[in-house]
């Protein structure tokens, strides 16, 4: 298979976007990103008259590996060599250092972090200048001092601050960057004008020094490790709770709008995502659309004492998604990280039929009142997940888009077995 090249043009480069964050505010001075390759090069000498240079790459997403701690050792031999004779005109004001995504457990956390772990070094001529970041936090009426950007894989970025001595969090792209945090919070606002318990509320939001951002109530709680029965049945007691879409919104399926944007990326499969979009529609007739949030797994949930207290990151919500996609969402992400297995494969091997995702999915419409769904309604809830997934993967540092192998499994792969349950059930 041959992947059009000019896909890799529609994803914006997450490091520099990320590392945008922290050039001057101020326009007229000048500023070079520096992305390093997997040797970790130093950055070449800049002009004289360049005033700040960003120079690292964010961390990797992958499971550690031999190679991997290979490189990591050359990422701090470049450091250690960029601190002592940093190039021309230039000294190192600060490093960031990058973490990859969090798993369960202190031990597994500290391999990722040493092995993946990614680094911003911020150089500049004299004193650091104010940066983006500086700008956007003092726009949100927020406490700058100390304030630690967390890059997510597509180059936002998130922080905790104090605003008015609340605690708070702020989430924050490039103007431009897919991510819009205005996404997010409007999300937050029909949650909260739906009275939806244990989500973030919204603060405030604007556009600042080129960069976009929103702020939200920051929830307490803690990380789990695993997604123990009682646990699990909070989060269905929560996703059940969600909103019905509003009638208008009902012709906006989250599968359709899902899968139109896979067809931006992948014209020669339109036709056959249209069909799936038309069947998905046909299954889930008899359920009715609501509220989604469309990346749901452990990262984005918090407890307390072991009940929930908090669910985050509604970047990827939708007004009028499939009852149950969420939760198949959750299932499956603990399922792809205890077995590394793709959501391709998943769904090609019926994951989604298994007895105890059946059993889950049978809970949560019992807990919404509503009837279990029949065979239709499970592919069109495993429809709904798969096409999120699909669309989530667009934009993803990795670039799963060009990696043809990757195609063939989560995209080619998922179409030919839709194929084959439009003639399983019509």
């Amino acid at each position: 298979m041959t992947i059009d090249p000019s896909r890799r043009s529609r994803v914006p480069p997450p490091f520099p976007a990320f590392a945008y964050l922290h050039t001057p505010a101020d326009p007229t001075l000048s500023a070079t990103i520096v992305e390093t390759d997997g040797s970790w090069s130093l950055p070449p000498t800049p002009p004289s008259d360049i005033e700040v240079v960003l120079w690292g790459r964010l961390a990797r997403n992958a499971r550690p590996s031999p190679a991997l701690a290979v490189e990591a050792s050359q990422r701090e031999l470049s450091m250690r060599r960029l601190r002592a004779r940093p190039p021309g005109h230039l000294r190192v004001v600060e490093v960031h250092r990058l973490a990859p995504t969090r798993r369960a457990g202190a031990v597994r956390s500290a391999i990722r972090s040493a092995t993946l772990g990614g680094v911003l070094v911020e150089l500049a001529r004299g004193e650091r200048p104010d940066r983006v970041i500086d700008a956007v936090v003092d726009a949100a009426d927020g406490d700058a001092a100390g304030i630690t950007l967390r890059p997510s894989g597509d180059g936002s970025a998130l922080a905790s601050i104090a605003i008015d001595g609340a605690p708070a969090e702020l989430r924050v792209a490039r103007v431009g960057h897919p991510k819009d945090p205005a996404r997010g919070r409007a999300a937050l606002t029909t949650l909260a004008e739906a009275d939806v318990p244990l989500v973030p509320r919204p603060i405030g939001g604007g556009t600042t020094a080129g960069a976009a951002w929103s702020t939200e109530t920051r929830l307490s709680g803690r990380h789990v490790g695993a997604l123990r029965p009682e646990f699990l049945r909070r989060i269905i007691e929560f996703l059940a709770r969600l909103p019905s879409a509003p009638s208008g919104d009902i012709g906006r399926a989250a599968v359709a709008d899902h899968l139109i944007a896979a067809s931006e990326f992948f014209p020669e499969h339109a036709a056959a995502l249209e069909s799936v979009s038309a069947a998905a529609e046909r299954w889930g007739s008899d359920l009715s659309p609501v509220l989604i949030h469309g990346d749901l797994w452990l990262n984005n949930v918090i407890a307390t004492d072991g009940t929930l207290s908090g669910v985050f990151d509604w970047y990827t919500w939708h007004p009028a998604g499939v009852p149950g996609s969420d939760l198949l969402n959750l299932l499956a992400a603990v399922e792809r990280a205890n077995t590394g297995r793709d959501v391709g494969s998943m769904f090609v091997d019926d994951y989604w039929r298994s007895p105890p995702v059946m059993d889950a999915i049978r809970a949560y419409f019992s807990e919404r009142g509503a009837p279990a769904p029949d065979a239709a309604g499970f592919a069109a809830i495993a429809t709904g997940w798969w096409s999120s997934r699909i669309a989530g993967a667009l934009y993803r540092a990795l670039r799963q888009i060009d990696d043809p192998a990757w195609v063939e499994r989560n995209l080619v792969g998922p179409l030919a077995r839709l194929e084959r349950l439009e003639r399983e059930l019509g």
